[in-house]
């Protein structure tokens, strides 16, 4: 497997786990962070299950989702539910930026570069929305993946 394969693999992955996880933090959360969640779970699903579909049309096998992931646990309040939303949000932020810096440093796979950026933002979008809700007089992150 190339290296730009991989790093489109484990894009996949980190949107498997970032639907998971949304299924995780949700019950903790209430009306406005809740209807958040959602939007962001719905978000990741549409991701996931287009970033499959491309990697199988490329070829390849898309890697297939883990049972289950014990390091989202535990979640017992609304504000570990949010410092939830924030980890998964930067861990798709920063698979979708690892693709975008190998695909271009891959002239045969550039025309992933689009794909990786909107990954990228919009996984930063949703981080910083959530950052706002936790810590709202903290700043945002000025390069999220990082």
């Amino acid at each position: 497997m190339t290296v730009v394969a991989a790093a489109w693999q484990a894009a996949l992955a980190a949107e498997q786990r970032a639907v998971f996880g949304y299924g995780v933090l949700g019950p903790h959360l209430s009306d406005g962070d809740g209807q958040l969640a959602v939007a962001c779970s719905d978000a990741h699903e549409g991701l996931r299950d287009a970033t499959a579909q491309a990697i199988a049309s490329a070829g390849l096998t898309p890697v297939a989702p883990q049972a289950d992931y014990p390091d989202l646990y535990p979640v017992a309040t609304a504000a570990a539910a949010r410092a939830l939303a924030m980890r998964l949000e930067d861990g798709c932020a920063a698979a979708w930026r690892y693709l975008y810096l190998e695909a271009a440093s891959s002239a045969a796979d550039r025309e992933l570069r689009p794909a990786a950026q909107q990954g990228l933002t919009a996984s930063a979008v949703r981080a910083a929305r959530w950052r706002a809700l936790s810590t709202p007089n903290r700043p945002t992150t000025p390069f999220p993946g990082t």
